[in-house]
């Protein structure tokens, strides 16, 4: 989607996103976020944090900045009682407003399979973060299996553009992960690919932890 789409659609839904992922996606975010192995005084990219699914699970002592083009969204992640420091910026993840090499680490649910651009997004994420950084990143994403991708490629058109609920979440049903980091050559090593197919096209994710091998 175009960055006025994806505003419009995630500022519509904003109120209703934390129910709609509860009843459709649920995933326990403390795993993701763990996976981080974050230390008291380190610093944290969310991107894009939308409502702040991800926040609770910070450790305290932990500096968070949760990046998001829907200023609505971040209103809904501001309201979660959280450990961590956190802030919120309003910021194109493929273009942010940060130095290279800001953060120790960062963190990224449901976000790139949304954006126009994801090798571009990805790229971003690795310039702002340093050397060796862990990157942990749940998505929705492109089955493995063919029989499963031909209902994918169904829906595709719709998730995109109707999106499901209607209005409500729009993404790319054919979000290919492998592309995006075994054929992108972006400078990353793969510490973790877990994927999880399923039968019903819309529940098709993954959950990769990546390392920032840039020199």
């Amino acid at each position: 989607m175009q960055i006025h789409q994806v505003i419009e659609t995630y500022d519509q839904a904003s109120v209703d996103y934390d129910a709609i992922m509860k009843r459709y996606w649920h995933i326990e975010r403390e795993p993701l976020i763990a996976s981080l192995q974050l230390k008291p005084g380190q610093s944290v990219l969310d991107a894009a944090v939308g409502t702040g699914l991800n926040l609770t699970a910070y450790p305290e002592g932990v500096s968070v900045v949760g990046v998001d083009l829907s200023e609505k969204m971040m209103d809904e992640a501001r309201k979660k009682r959280v450990s961590a420091d956190i802030a919120f910026k309003v910021s194109d993840l493929s273009n942010l407003d940060f130095p290279d090499n800001t953060f120790d680490a960062a963190a990224s649910g449901f976000t790139l399979c949304v954006v126009s651009d994801p090798v571009r997004a990805l790229a971003e994420i690795l310039r702002v973060t340093k050397p060796g950084a862990l990157i942990a990143i749940l998505d929705y994403c492109k089955s493995q299996d063919p029989e499963i991708q031909k209902w994918q490629e169904l829906i595709a058109d719709s998730s995109s553009q109707l999106g499901f609920p209607t209005g409500k979440i729009k993404w790319d049903a054919l979000m290919d992960y492998d592309e995006l980091i075994y054929n992108s050559k972006l400078p990353i090593e793969v510490l973790a690919d877990d994927r999880i197919d399923n039968p019903n096209p819309f529940l098709c994710a993954c959950q990769l932890l990546l390392r920032n091998s840039k020199a």
